[in-house]
């Protein structure tokens, strides 16, 4: 059974964090005190997993109390818990390895959220070995698809882009908005809005052919066909 230790000064609010611990049916018990020098007695005395610590209390600030069990080396984790919001207050908590830091009034939904934190790391450590996918879990980290994407800008679809770089990757020897017009039957607005849209991810390069007889046209070539930013349009 996992011991935990309350610490907070407010009868009230002692119970109500005691009560959020006992609806989650898990195996907890809880002790409870409202001063800094009564919990260091305590955690002398008895091994806790958890503390859920309030920062005002009436003989001074829970960070103390943070700061000796820290350099004390007691093995447990810590939700601070506070009706304080100062930035340095939770800068200070952070630093010192609190678990999850709790404003009040918070829901109990919130709270269990921090327990399945909690429970999260312990899990991980019982394990023998480590690797990054368990370290990623400690340290809350989402996976990150490695594979590069294009963020597309207002007003433009990934289904559109794709339809436009798939007429473009026919067009070998070069293209015009004009032939992406006629091929995809959208706007020359449309059209622009894409071309640009490629060039400023250097995807892109134009060139002015000048004629003898008629107007210049700016002809347009894809760089890099098998460019993996082209490649994952289409998945």
């Amino acid at each position: 059974m996992k011991q935990v230790l309350i610490v907070e000064d407010d009868p009230m609010v002692q119970f109500i964090h005691q009560s959020y611990v006992e609806k989650l049916q898990l195996t907890f018990e809880c002790s409870c005190c409202d001063s800094i020098a009564q919990a260091k007695e305590l955690l002398i005395q008895k091994t806790f997993s958890l503390i859920l610590l309030d920062i005002q209390l009436i003989d001074g600030n829970g960070i103390e109390l943070l700061k000796w069990v820290r350099q004390q080396m007691i093995d447990c984790d810590i939700i601070l818990i506070t009706a304080a919001n100062e930035m340095f207050l939770a800068k200070q908590a952070l630093n010192y390895g609190v678990i999850d830091y709790l404003i009040k009034p918070f829901s109990y939904e919130r709270f269990k959220q921090a327990i399945d934190k909690y429970l999260t790391k312990q899990q991980v450590f019982q394990q023998q070995q480590v690797d990054q996918a368990k370290i990623d879990q400690l340290l809350q980290v989402e996976q990150v698809n490695e594979e590069p994407t294009l963020a597309l800008e207002k007003g433009l679809t990934k289904t559109t882009l794709a339809t436009i770089i798939q007429q473009i990757l026919l067009c070998q020897d070069g293209f015009t908005i004009q032939d992406l017009v006629e091929a995809t039957q959208l706007s020359h607005v449309s059209i622009r809005k894409y071309i640009l849209f490629l060039e400023q991810q250097h995807l892109l390069k134009s060139e002015m052919v000048y004629l003898k007889i008629g107007r210049p046209y700016l002809k347009y070539t894809l760089i890099e066909p098998n460019h993996p930013l082209i490649q994952n349009i289409f998945k």
